[in-house]
């Protein structure tokens, strides 16, 4: 919202710097995005009279003007043709400073010099007009402060204002806020008209889509002068808020909606056939809008029309038909209220943003319908010479009240921390437009229904706060113990992430929405747990996620794209599925890969859902070669190596998504459930990610299911000599290493203190079907162990392996 300080001043008397402003409304009111400049910032301004005016000697396309200031007679070169002997033009002297900050000299111009400047409406900040030079009504005195007929600089905040706050939208409404932190007076103007114009009851009106407008009025003004151009003052004001200034008609709608934040419009009467009719488009209908462009609506969208044709996209724009123009002489004035999310809807099916939409979408007050009409009609009558209807055509069949919200002063002072005074608080919210009654600390205020953001006791509160100013709040420690701390889903995360990087992997915050190619180039179905959003920030961001992955790949792309030849990221957030089952172990298993049980019913269904998960990726060189260490690169046993430390006592079996490596892919269960997966990417799904060429691994577990031990633990050492031993099996080929392992863990030898394999191997020597398997053994007691002691172990190993796995002690 553009604020032009010199239109505030219509409705409140202030008398602060534009810096002690900005401070006190970004503090009490929104946040000032901005402060520009238009016109002449420093210097004079003077009505002058040309006197002589004639083509310069030395220039095809400059003129030289001798200009009357006053009692002195300068020459000004000039670039324009339009002034004539006796045109009154404003003159900026020279050392002034003009509003893109240059500072105005005497000047020679092809030979001839030139004291000062005749200046056009742009460089005045009136409009976009500079083809010529801005001639002055004959009544202004030569010589005289141009700055007494109008100001010749503005300056403009620029109010980034809230969506749930459109009442400030408008002059009327910041001014409010304005005269309330200033305790002074609100002048908001009176509408004033006489009638006598042709009745606005020739024509119909026919509100079809109540639920999409509920409040429609229609006022007919006769007798406009055709082609009129609205007064200078109304032009620079509605060019300094942000609009272009078209004709007198179109002028004094914006100004108005610029002055109460509610939108007009305005049909030429004689082009209306019969009547206006609110409805909803007819699917495939099209309608050319003032752009000239043709828009196809359905049946979603509301439309203004008459008998016969659509004349405007309902709160957004209008169309060709019915369009006001140099020769309209009868108007047909449109004030109303339409349903804001489906302005919000229509206006990005269509791709179509205007300063009508943005308002409308937010939600306006009805009830300044009536205003904004008779303040329309006024303008209207007294610009144009217009004589307004004596009737007004209008739907509202639900008049919006305003309503009562209690408040107590104690709950007040409890919130805020800080006394508040009944007088106080009775004056705040009086001055914001509420009616109060009350008594002994307990108010109820009655809400205007321009404020539709205050509803409850502590929003009543959040006023008195703000324009008490929290400044004022003691810095004072609380009365009262107050239980603080982390919760242990808190802790988790946090020793998670520290856990992650103290192993060298940084950490990533990516966004939790993502496109369509995401789950398209991982291979996944995108239409079946995917979270879709109704109102997208972009088509890149369309989805909520359902896996920590994509984001992350897209992450070390970047990375790449910047120079860097590898790294590992991590990441601890929240992923979204849809359909979720609510029985433990089938929803665990469709958090972590999204596909849903046969067996889970409908009726079992939770609907959208979000889970913590901690994710990596783990790409390119992870170290690269030095001369006293070897290169490391990304792969599938560093991933695992980092979900062991995550998850302790984690196992790990086939499965994992199709987009992992076929052979390097792993489910990681805790307990028999499973617990995530990891494993490299596939090259193909890779190259999709632009990580072509780079070996790469990841992981992605259940949050809620690691456990890591941050702690350091000390195992004494042992002042007795270690017994190393190896053992080959032969087993069949589908007996996994893994269970071997764990068969000979599940012994629980307090001797055992490492067991690994060092060799898997299948061919020549091995039985067809089969495959070598050879352990490596170390032993360790509290005293030297002795050969026998260390045989009985080996032949109690080879005894398990041999009687659960079938295996056979290979000799050679």
């Amino acid at each position: 919202m553009r604020v032009p300080l010199s239109w505030l001043r219509e409705y409140v008397d202030f008398d602060l710097s534009t810096g002690e402003l900005v401070e006190l409304i970004s503090l009490r009111v929104q946040e000032v995005d901005g402060v520009s400049r238009l016109g002449v910032l420093e210097g004079e301004v003077v009505v002058g009279e040309v006197v002589e005016f004639g083509p310069h000697p030395n220039a095809d396309r400059l003129s030289v003007a001798k200009v009357n200031l006053g009692g002195r007679e300068v020459q000004i070169v000039a670039g324009a043709p339009n002034p004539y002997p006796g045109a009154r033009v404003p003159v900026v002297l020279p050392g002034s400073v003009m509003a893109d900050g240059t500072k105005l000299k005497k000047a020679k111009l092809r030979g001839l010099e030139s004291y000062g400047m005749m200046m056009s409406e742009r460089e005045l900040g009136i409009s976009q007009e500079h083809t010529g030079i801005l001639l002055l009504d004959d009544t202004c005195e030569a010589g005289s402060p141009v700055e007494d007929y109008f100001p010749v600089g503005e300056t403009v905040l620029e109010i980034d204002v809230f969506p749930n706050r459109p009442d400030l939208w408008g002059m009327i409404g910041v001014a409010r806020e304005l005269a309330a932190l200033l305790h002074t007076e609100l002048r908001i103007p009176e509408p004033a008209f006489g009638t006598g114009g042709e009745p606005t009851e020739a024509y119909t009106l026919r509100v079809e889509a109540e639920d999409l407008c509920p409040r429609y009025d229609l006022r007919r003004v006769s007798g406009v002068e055709p082609g009129r151009v609205a007064p200078l003052e109304m032009r620079r004001r509605i060019f300094a808020a942000g609009m272009r200034p078209i004709n007198a008609v179109v002028d004094a709608t914006n100004y108005v909606m610029l002055e109460t934040g509610q939108p007009i419009h305005v049909f030429d009467a004689k082009l209306v056939r019969e009547g206006i009719v609110v409805r909803r488009a007819r699917s495939g209908e099209e309608i050319t809008l003032l752009d000239g462009s043709v828009r196809t609506l359905d049946e979603e969208m509301l439309l203004i029309a008459d008998e016969e044709r659509g004349l405007v996209i309902a709160g957004v724009m209008g169309a060709e038909e019915a369009e006001v123009g140099d020769e309209t002489t009868d108007v047909l004035v449109e004030v109303a209220n339409f349903d804001g999310r489906n302005i919000l809807e229509t206006s990005q099916k269509l791709g179509l943003r205007t300063d009508a939409s943005g308002r409308f979408e937010r939600g306006l007050d009805p009830n300044m319908v009536g205003y904004a009409m008779d303040r329309v009609t006024g303008l209207l009558a007294e610009e144009t010479g217009g004589r307004a209807a004596a009737d007004t055509l209008s739907h509202y069949p639900e008049p919006v009240v305003p309503w009562e919200v209690p408040l107590r002063l104690e709950r007040a002072k409890l919130l805020l921390g800080m006394p508040v005074e009944k007088e106080e608080a009775t004056g705040i919210l009086r001055s914001l437009g509420c009616e109060i009654q009350g008594e002994d600390g307990r108010l109820v205020a009655g809400v205007p229904t321009f404020r539709r953001d205050l509803r409850r006791e502590a929003d009543l509160i959040e006023e008195l706060g703000r324009l008490m100013g929290l400044d004022r709040v003691p810095e004072d420690l609380p009365g009262v113990p107050q239980p603080g701390g982390l919760t242990s889903g808190q802790r988790k995360t946090r020793l998670l992430r520290r856990t992650l990087a103290d192993l060298g992997l940084a950490e990533a915050i990516t966004y939790p929405f993502g496109p369509d190619r995401w789950w398209r180039d991982l291979g996944l179905d995108s239409h079946g747990d995917v979270v879709r959003l109704k109102n997208p920030l972009s088509q890149e961001g369309s989805n909520l996620r359902s896996t920590l992955l994509p984001g992350l790949l897209d992450a070390a792309a970047r990375n790449r794209a910047f120079g860097l030849r590898g790294g590992a990221l991590f990441e601890v957030g929240r992923v979204f599925l849809s359909n979720a089952p609510e029985d433990r172990d089938a929803s665990l298993r469709f958090r972590l890969t999204g596909e849903l049980p046969a067996s889970a019913s409908a009726s079992g269904l939770m609907g959208v859902q979000e889970y913590p998960r901690v994710g990596a990726v783990l790409a390119g060189i992870l170290q690269p070669a030095g001369w006293n260490v070897a290169e490391r690169r990304a792969g599938f046993f560093e991933a695992r190596g980092l979900v062991e430390r995550l998850v302790p006592g984690a196992t790990f079996e086939p499965g994992g998504g199709g987009f992992l490596h076929p052979g390097r892919r792993a489910a990681v269960r805790v307990d028999g459930v499973e617990a995530g997966w990891v494993g490299e990417l596939h090259p193909e799904v890779a190259g999709k990610f632009g990580l072509e060429g780079w070996p790469a691994a990841a992981f992605e577990l259940d949050a809620e299911i690691c456990e890591p031990d941050p702690e350091p633990r000390f195992e004494a050492y042992a002042n007795v000599p270690a017994v190393g031993r190896d053992l080959a099996v032969v087993v069949d080929r589908q007996v996994r290493v893994g269970d071997l392992l764990e068969g000979v863990r599940s012994l629980r030898s307090p001797l055992l203190k490492e067991l690994r394999v060092f060799d898997v191997y299948e061919g020549g020597q091995v039985p067809e079907g089969k495959k070598s398997v050879a352990l490596s053994f170390t032993f360790q007691g509290e005293e030297t162990l002795t050969d026998e002691t260390v045989n009985d172990e080996m032949g109690r190993v080879s005894g398990l392996l041999e009687a659960e796995f079938g295996a056979s002690v290979r000799t050679s």
